[in-house]
């Protein structure tokens, strides 16, 4: 990863050194990042050392940092997940948003359980196993960040591409009285976690309604659910764009975009602007 995503991650990395009383490898050949670039051959130097300096244990505890890293979009994005699975559709599309060249796969699934396995896109590259014991761990310690109760990780001893989290299951949330305004309900579910991954289905359920049922109201006010996403994802990349410093990339994947190509052909198809461009008009910084 050559991006913000990247970026966030060695400052994880730095963090969590720290937690556990150790320093960041002096990397000869390394050079020192730009904000939001990180070479992958940096981080890959990065890790190879920390393998060469430490036991695999300190690799995977790295991922402790999220428990107490301060907040920050993309971190906000992934942590405001209800649960374990819903973390991973979350971490699932940061991957693909970035471009990455390793992906986490469901091998299997089911109640308070996850098998996961960590994969290339590019054939005979397979991650290295110190790769693999950052994921693992990042993903650890984002369910411990989230609440996830009787938390276990267990990466295979003879695979380390393959791991599997076990966890205590929450209890069936209680269902809400169906709001009065369907609209403005669900507008307001929308914004308060747009990173989410929406479908109609999943807001009827937040809503305490049937699809059908919420598909009827919305349409009553003049709305429909694509619509109402769509609106509520470029209001909010629109306030972050005018009000914070995160970059473009960063704030079209945290408002719930599937690609940063995405991301500016939809918000210059409401706004005839790019998302650049609307910031550099805009911004509250200028």
């Amino acid at each position: 990863m050559s991006d913000f995503a990247a970026a966030a991650m060695l400052r994880l990395v730095r963090l969590g050194l720290q937690r556990q009383g150790l320093a960041t490898p002096a990397l000869t050949h390394a050079r020192e990042p730009a904000p939001a670039l990180v070479p992958l051959q940096d981080k890959r130097a990065l890790l190879t050392a920390l393998m060469q300096q430490h036991c695999p244990a300190v690799l995977l505890r790295i991922g402790d940092a999220v428990l107490d890293a301060p907040d920050e979009p993309t971190l906000t994005a992934l942590t405001l997940a209800p649960d374990p699975a819903d973390l991973l559709a979350r971490w699932q599309r940061l991957e693909r948003f970035v471009h990455s060249r390793h992906r986490t796969r469901v091998l299997d699934t089911g109640p308070g359980r996850l098998r996961l396995q960590h994969v290339s896109l590019v054939p005979g590259q397979a991650p290295w196993p110190a790769e693999d014991l950052l994921v693992w761990g990042l993903l650890r310690g984002l369910m411990q960040r989230i609440g996830a109760q009787a938390l276990r990780c267990d990466v295979d001893a003879q695979d380390s591409a393959c791991a599997s989290y076990h966890w205590c299951p929450a209890l069936t949330p209680t269902l809400h009285e169906p709001p009065a305004d369907a609209l403005q309900a669900a507008r307001a579910a929308l914004a308060a976690d747009v990173a989410a991954p929406w479908t109609l289905a999943r807001l009827a359920v937040a809503l305490g309604l049937s699809p059908r049922s919420l598909q009827r109201r919305l349409a009553a006010d003049g709305s429909s659910f694509s619509a109402l996403w769509t609106a509520v994802r470029l209001a909010q990349s629109a306030r972050l764009l005018a009000e914070g410093p995160a970059s473009t990339a960063q704030i079209g994947y945290c408002c719930g975009f599937a690609d940063q190509a995405h991301f500016t052909r939809r918000f210059r198809q409401h706004t005839a602007l790019t998302p650049a461009r609307y910031r550099a008009e805009f911004s509250a910084s200028r």
